[in-house]
């Protein structure tokens, strides 16, 4: 079962700008795929240079699919949020 994690960096300036757009956009995907589990983390400390790491954890009962990831980067994108995500799916260990 694949779970999909998605980080990008932000200016800790920006943190209350992005916040309420970032969970705005996660209830709508929980909306569009049933089942679809949506997290918004960050790393406890920023940069030197005040830098905040966000990441977005997505996971689904049975495994997020590339069609879902395809569909979470393609909104992301139309929603204006940060475009510089990176995606990776990671999987329980064998």
């Amino acid at each position: 079962m694949q779970t999909l994690f998605v980080y990008y960096k932000l200016p800790i300036a920006e943190h209350a700008l992005w916040r309420p757009r970032v969970e705005a956009f996660q209830v709508e995907l929980k909306q569009k795929w049933s089942g679809l589990s949506a997290v918004l983390m960050q790393r406890p400390e920023a940069t030197p240079d005040d830098i905040e790491t966000w990441m977005e954890i997505y996971s689904h009962s049975q495994g997020v699919t590339q069609e879902m990831m395809d569909s979470i980067a393609a909104e992301a994108l139309a929603h204006g949020l940060p475009p510089k995500r990176m995606s990776e799916f990671f999987i329980p260990l064998r």
